[in-house]
């Protein structure tokens, strides 16, 4: 494709505001695709100091389409994702003067509406150390003059600082940066993973643990307490790995925490003996609170302890979620087809009340073949037509759902 055929290709991305935001979305990514591939066969046959402009343009242009659009379902967002990184591609291919590629992005990053998203490391080689050092003279300045509470000073200025902190290779000034904002577990998480990478897996224990100190519980807290496990296995403190494990089971006894404390103590070549405890806590949750049912089905199915499981079910229905029945069901029919009867009578009428659910109707007539073939391998066809007999009575009012269901049981 030629030069003038890619710009006639990029100016239909203009978007008109007075456009209907749901208007022509898809057609609109469908062109914005046609861009990214033209510009990539571009660079791919050498003109890549053609190629880099244009897809300057396209980003440009998709940045401005996305303030008066709706993307909610996000498709135009990862169309842009994809000229972006041809961009940079581009830039790496033939590289632009560095000092207006840094203030291009620099620009974008903190004049910008909140997209694209810049990715420095995707630059780096383009800008060299002028371009880098640039793009830092500007971000510094803007933090002199930016409002407080600006959108730029509080996000855009301090992601540009830990991004350059990234690529000059300075893990100290890297560790710095980050650490200048401490206000969740997932920082010390970003701290932790810089140091590993650098070998520096002391420093990131060190971390981790002030971290974990911090902030004792939430879910940001829980990656980095991964962190911290495979720091201390790896270093060939499995005791310790496995106490740590073990605490939080003991604490939340869910089934994630179980697996984990599993995995440590099989590594530590713990776990025979720690086994029967780990489930008989459990068992006694469900025990004293139903809501620890669905743990406790949940670890005895990965223990292959299938018929505990099954037994815990069917004494305590109210507590097990229908993603859990539907996969108790299916373990058990194999073997059981009568037991799973029932259990699927449930989860039918369960579906057909869902008014929410618009695909209720469908999703109804593939469980009844599936219960089909139960009441088939347990000898009991005239049980199936009773119930379809019934069913049909108590449903005659839903007429799409019964000329549904007729069609599907007239074929097998």
């Amino acid at each position: 494709m030629q030069v003038a055929d890619v710009r006639t290709l990029i100016d239909g991305l203009r978007w008109d505001r007075r456009r209907h935001p749901y208007s022509g979305r898809r057609e609109y990514s469908q062109r914005a695709q046609a861009v990214a591939a033209a510009v990539a066969d571009m660079i791919e046959a050498g003109d890549a100091a053609s190629a880099g402009p244009l897809a300057r343009r396209a980003v440009e242009r998709v940045t401005a389409a996305l303030m008066y659009m709706d993307d909610s379902a996000g498709i135009v967002g990862d169309d842009l994702r994809s000229l972006m990184a041809v961009y940079a591609r581009a830039c790496r291919s033939a590289p632009p003067d560095a000092g207006r590629l840094a203030a291009w992005l620099a620009s974008m990053q903190l004049d910008g509406p909140g997209w694209p998203a810049i990715e420095l490391k995707e630059f780096a080689g383009a800008l060299g150390p002028h371009g880098i050092a640039e793009v830092a003279r500007l971000t510094e300045e803007r933090g002199v003059t930016a409002e407080p509470d600006s959108w730029t000073a509080v996000w855009g200025i301090k992601d540009l600082r830990e991004q350059l902190a990234a690529v000059s290779g300075d893990i100290d000034a890297h560790v710095a940066v980050l650490a200048e904002d401490l206000r969740g577990a997932h920082r010390y998480g970003e701290i932790v993973a810089v140091l590993r990478a650098a070998g520096r897996d002391d420093d990131a224990e060190q971390w981790a643990r002030k971290g974990l100190a911090e902030h004792p519980s939430g879910f940001q807290t829980d990656r980095l307490r991964d962190q911290f496990v495979d720091l201390l296995l790896d270093g060939g403190r499995v005791a310790e790995a496995v106490a740590v494990r073990r605490e939080i089971y003991e604490r939340r006894a869910i089934h994630q925490d179980y697996l984990k404390f599993r995995h440590a103590a099989q590594q530590a070549g713990q776990w025979a003996d720690l086994s029967g405890w780990a489930l008989d806590l459990l068992r006694d949750r469900a025990q004293a609170e139903q809501w620890y049912v669905r743990e406790l089905i949940s670890v005895l199915v990965s223990e292959n302890l299938l018929d505990e499981a099954w037994a815990a079910a069917m004494a305590n229905p109210g507590q097990v979620p229908e993603s859990q029945w539907f996969e108790l069901v299916e373990v058990r029919e194999k073997s059981h087809p009568a037991d799973v009867i029932r259990p699927y009578q449930d989860l039918i009428e369960i579906g057909l009340e869902r008014a929410s659910d618009k695909y209720r109707y469908p999703k109804a007539i593939k469980t009844i073949r599936r219960l089909r073939d139960s009441y088939h391998r347990a000898g009991d066809e005239a049980g199936f037509t009773a119930y379809v007999a019934d069913l049909r009575q108590r449903h005659r009012r839903k007429t799409s759902f019964i000329a549904k269901l007729d069609k599907a049981l007239a074929r097998r």
